[in-house]
This record gives structure tokens, C-alpha cells and sequence, in this order.
């Protein structure tokens, strides 16, 4: 998917979320959020923006805000699943606490284009796994 295109996934899964949230079927919202993510994370790996810092510094640029505003409406959607990893991913974007609400998703919401945003840090701890003594 393109820039548009992921764009307009993000705002059809927000609509498919609320269809499945009010027949309370929770696992189709999710799966279809989990969807959205893997869809995202093709995006990145399709697009290489540490590529594109060599060769193309505006398109990174336009790759990086595409991915930063997918994130924050995928931040918005998780946070009755993992309220307090989404909200420190919010609070990474710099999205001011009143904007976290599903009234922000889509286009009322956007993030202002040349923004910086904090330093990205680790939503969850990874797994390491101990070995047997």
C-alpha cells in the first residue's frame, strides 16, 4: 500500500472496529487492528526510510509522517486493550491529552506535518528467555 492507501486503511479500520465493537465482537476489532498493524509494518519495510535518508530526504520525510500518523490512530484504537503502552506511544507523538479520543481519528486529528516528535523508547520489555541451570 502506498501513502494514500494506507492512510485510508487507517480510517477503515476505525469504522470496522466500531461496526464490531457494537455487536460486541471483540475479536473481529482486534483482528482487524492487528491487520492495520501488519499492514503498517509492510509499509516501513516496502518504503525504507533509512534509505531514503541518503537519497530522497522529502519522500523519507513524507514516509516517516505517514507512518507517525498510522501510529497514532493505531494508538488511539488499542488504548481500551493496552491503555498504558498506547499512551505512552501518544505521549511520544506528542498528542496533548485531549486529542486521544476516537472523535480525533482520521483527518480531525492529524499530526502537524515537520513536527518533532521525543525519542522513540520500547513499549514493552523484550522477552528474554533464561536458560535452565
Amino acid at each position: 500500500a502506498g501513502d494514500a492507501a494506507l492512510l485510508a486503511s487507517v480510517d477503515a479500520t476505525a469504522t470496522a472496529m466500531r461496526e464490531a465493537m457494537e455487536v460486541q465482537e471483540i475479536h473481529n476489532a482486534l483482528s482487524a487492528l492487528w491487520a492495520l498493524i501488519a499492514e503498517g509494518d509492510g509499509y516501513i519495510a516496502r518504503t525504507e526510510p533509512w534509505a531514503l535518508k541518503k537519497t530522497d530526504p522529502a519522500r523519507m520525510g513524507t514516509v516517516l509522517y505517514v507512518a507517525a500518523e498510522a501510529l497514532r490512530n493505531i494508538a488511539i484504537l488499542s488504548q481500551p486493550v493496552i491503555p498504558d503502552a498506547a499512551g505512552k506511544l501518544l505521549d511520544m507523538l506528542g498528542v496533548a491529552a485531549g486529542d486521544r479520543d476516537f472523535s480525533s481519528l482520521g483527518e480531525a486529528g492529524r499530526l502537524a506535518a515537520g513536527a518533532s516528535i521525543a525519542q522513540p523508547q520500547g513499549l514493552f520489555p523484550r522477552f528474554v528467555e533464561e536458560a535452565a541451570s
